[in-house]
């Protein structure tokens, strides 16, 4: 009976032993996965202990976790995925997430508009309600009722100049968020088949501008163009006469 209590004594010690050792930190990175670029932003919860992390401009996160916990992992315009943690883990994971069809272009989300112009308007709506109304140029008759008046503080008032500089931030905003959605990483890498390195590269040599995308509205002009840049990106030779 001693012999059989201390080896039940003994059992018991190697599985409380075995459990607090897969208790822990994981460590890990959330990507796209079509483009492996980093998701920022995105939220990993622990659904056992409810715990919540945030990843960072590299899409680094690390989060406590025990032996078959379930991890969940969120993102704006992704869609989510859950995962088991397993002893079986490295000390770091990646976990890639599926962008939504929001995030390519070409998706309507009515039928009328697509998902970046309804954006746009939205953008626009808050932006004019955080910015306030503008003061005209000309103002109401004076009370004789004989010519103009000008309201020079729209020229000489610091709230007036900034209101106009807002007003040139968001206008630049709005063309690069345009060039965006026309030009994603996720619609290049599913074409190209480029991820990683070799695609920041392409983007950052080829994205077109956006006087470019406004004269060439088609997704066939994109596609079009994507498949020219992309000769001359695996061609070296080429691509230096280009540049």
């Amino acid at each position: 009976m001693k012999v059989r209590h201390l080896f039940s004594v003994l059992v018991l010690l190697l599985l409380t032993f075995s459990v607090k050792a897969q208790q822990g930190i994981l460590k890990g990175y959330l990507r796209d996965s079509i483009t492996h670029y980093p998701i920022t932003n995105g939220t990993i919860t622990n659904w056992n202990t409810q715990k919540k992390v945030k990843t960072d401009a590299k899409g680094f996160f690390y989060i406590e976790v025990t032996t078959n916990d379930q991890l969940h992992a969120q993102a704006p315009e992704y869609n989510n995925d859950t995962v088991q943690y397993t002893a079986f883990y490295t000390d770091t994971i990646t976990l890639y997430l599926s962008p939504s069809g929001s995030l390519l272009p070409g998706v309507t989300v009515r039928a009328e508009y697509t998902k970046y112009q309804l954006d746009s308007m939205r953008r626009r709506r808050d932006f004019d309600t955080i910015r306030g109304n503008v003061v005209p140029v000309l103002g109401k008759a004076p009370p004789n009722g004989f010519g103009l008046n000008i309201n020079l503080d729209r020229f000489y008032k610091k709230r007036y100049r900034q209101k106009a500089k807002a007003d040139e931030l968001f206008d630049r905003t709005e063309k690069q968020l345009y060039v965006d959605y026309r030009f994603s990483p996720q619609m290049v890498a599913y074409y190209t088949g480029l991820k990683g390195d070799p695609l920041r590269l392409f983007m950052y040599r080829y994205t077109p501008s956006y006087d470019w995308l406004r004269q060439h509205t088609s997704q066939q002009d994109v596609l079009l163009y994507i498949n020219d840049r992309l000769k001359q990106f695996k061609d070296p030779q080429r691509a230096n006469k280009k540049e």
